[in-house]
């Protein structure tokens, strides 16, 4: 997605636009990140399902305010 953008630049397609000034990509420090981040993610996923249990059993009256 990144690297379209960076194409449709330079290209032209949004206007003028000096592409010297943008980073080059490391498509391994791309993955590092986007593997860090679906790790964040699915943690916090995680967690909100725990929190949905813990109140479907102590208290099954709040869930239907979660839906």
């Amino acid at each position: 997605m990144v690297g379209r953008w960076i194409r449709e630049y330079k290209d032209g397609k949004y206007g003028n636009l000096d592409v010297a000034g943008l980073p080059d990509l490391d498509t391994k420090e791309l993955a590092k990140e986007n593997e860090k981040l679906k790790t964040l993610l699915g943690e916090k996923d995680l967690e909100i399902a725990i929190l949905r249990d813990l109140i479907k059993k102590k208290n099954p009256h709040l869930l239907k305010n979660l839906k």
